[in-house]
């Protein structure tokens, strides 16, 4: 008998499909503004910067991209890389991952201060969207993504920026 259930399971067809919901939709909205925002954070940071590798960054497109399912929009620079994906269940999340060169080199206070920013964007007193900020601590490699992107070159889904200094008066 227990073969038998098993068996029924397995034979269920599995969707890719997610019923959208407003609730989910309006959810995923604050979602991508509050990306928007530490986004906008980041390039406010990067121009700060005298030499201009550190003031370029790499926006990916993925929606662009009909094999790519998940992913949204990526946000690359020589000290991070902020994603925006999609769930299987339909939720966004952000996920920032930190370079380990900078940091090792020029300390955390650059980092610091974006993910200062970060946890204010997607805080809430009603639970809202606060789950959808994914800090990967454990420092890795994005410069060899990002110079690699840099060197790619504009394509379909990506676009290479160098911002203009920031001058300090």
């Amino acid at each position: 008998m227990k073969t038998a259930t098993t068996k029924s399971q397995a034979r269920q067809p599995k969707t890719q499909f997610v019923i959208l919901t407003t609730e989910l939709q309006a959810n995923n909205q604050e979602v991508q503004k509050a990306f928007d925002a530490i986004t906008k954070t980041a390039t406010e940071l990067l121009r700060r910067f005298d030499l201009p590798k550190y003031r370029t960054w790499v926006n990916v497109d993925h929606t662009k991209d009909p094999q790519n399912t998940s992913i949204i929009q990526e946000y690359i620079c020589h000290f991070w890389n902020i994603t925006l994906s999609n769930s299987k269940e339909g939720k966004s999340y952000i996920f920032i991952d930190i370079d380990s060169e900078s940091v090792n080199r020029l300390g955390s206070g650059l980092t610091n201060l974006l993910l200062r920013n970060a946890f204010r964007f997607t805080e809430s007193e009603a639970g809202g969207i606060s789950y959808a900020l994914r800090v990967n601590y454990q420092t890795s490699n994005i410069q060899n993504f990002f110079y690699r992107r840099v060197v790619e070159g504009d394509t379909d889904t990506a676009t290479v920026i160098t911002e203009e200094k920031l001058e300090v008066n």
